[in-house]
């Protein structure tokens, strides 16, 4: 399979770097990540550590610990529609708690992470067992998620020619409450009796999660070598099975590190950079011959800003020219995902 995508070593020259992450942000929305921190050998404990939740834990255990409103918990199949066209997604997910990305304090309390109060009470949000017992390997990887994405974040801000190199990890605090979560996904193997399916038209049995564009800042995604079966809708104008690219996998060139991470740039960052960073609608959907025999796992880091933060206008004179004057409304971040969470979840 041909890689459609740039892959990009944050690594290498800073002021190259920062061109070619802009380059790809502005044209496709998507790239490769290398010359990041992780092994192969921690990715590999990451999805042997979330194959064993999903497939070693039963369906009733799992469902003690639903997804609530402060968007932390397992999400059971179905539960989720991204394209509000089509029939709701057919996977399972769990999403992981609090944390102070600083401190590496992890499942704070609502109160404790969002007030500041004297106490953590984690009993509040409830962890099963197993990832309890996980926790350092857990804490240490959305740490360096979270040290990758503001690197990113900081490479873009030179290749916008911000002033302020910090302007956006500054708004990426460590210690901040923010919409950032960290979630491991299953989507299950296609049966013979999945592809006989039919109905109304809106259930693909082959499309795991409907069409649909990230919320925040940036997206960080490990997938799996036969596993990968994201497509990316290049040409927004279509909606045609032709319009959809495959992202394939991709080994990295530095010896004993995991793949490059797949990233994109979500609905906020290109709303604050009034769109001139991309955000490109993408789906998962198996193909045939990678279906039959195995389930499809991947992990995710959702990055979002400080909840405080005000998208006001990135000073920008590149945003500014792109933009052609038009400046969106100032809101918070955290306002910018509450409404999002509301669609996907109907959330009231």
């Amino acid at each position: 399979m041909s890689n459609p995508l740039q892959v990009i070593d944050i690594s290498g020259p800073q002021e190259k770097t920062a061109a070619d992450l802009l380059k790809a942000a502005t044209e496709q929305g998507f790239l490769f990540v290398d010359g990041h921190d992780f092994t192969q050998q921690e990715v590999n404990q990451l999805f042997d550590l979330s194959k064993d939740f999903f497939t070693g834990t039963e369906h009733s255990e799992k469902k003690k610990y639903a997804i609530k409103s402060n968007n932390i918990g397992y999400t059971d199949f179905s539960n989720e529609q991204l394209d509000p066209r089509k029939a709701r997604d057919f996977k399972e997910g769990y999403n992981f708690g609090y944390i102070n990305f600083k401190t590496g304090e992890y499942n704070l309390s609502e109160d404790y992470y969002y007030k500041r109060t004297e106490t953590n009470d984690p009993s509040e949000n409830p962890v099963p067992e197993l990832f309890k017992q996980n926790e350092p390997l857990v804490v240490s990887t959305m740490q360096k998620l979270h040290n990758t994405a503001r690197e990113i974040l900081r490479l873009i801000t030179i290749a916008l020619e911000i002033e302020d190199e910090e302007f956006f990890t500054k708004r990426h605090d460590q210690e901040e409450p923010s919409g950032t979560v960290f979630r491991m996904l299953r989507y299950p193997l296609i049966r013979e009796d999945d592809l006989d399916s039919t109905g109304n038209g809106t259930f693909d049995p082959t499309i795991r999660a409907g069409a649909h564009t990230d919320y925040g800042a940036l997206t960080l995604l490990f997938q799996r070598e036969g596993q990968q079966g994201l497509e990316l809708q290049m040409d927004k104008d279509k909606d045609s099975d032709d319009s959809w690219v495959k992202v394939p996998y991709v080994a990295s060139k530095h010896e004993g590190k995991a793949p490059p991470l797949v990233v994109n740039f979500g609905d906020l960052l290109s709303y604050w950079t009034s769109g001139v960073l991309r955000s490109t609608v993408h789906r998962v959907k198996f193909s045939p011959g990678e279906t039959r025999t195995s389930d499809r796992y991947s992990i995710v880091f959702f990055v979002h800003p400080s909840n405080k933060t005000t998208l006001d206008p990135v000073p920008s004179e590149l945003v500014k020219k792109a933009g052609k004057g038009v400046t969106p409304p100032a809101i918070t971040a955290l306002d910018h995902l509450k409404q999002r969470l509301e669609e996907t979840y109907n959330w009231k």
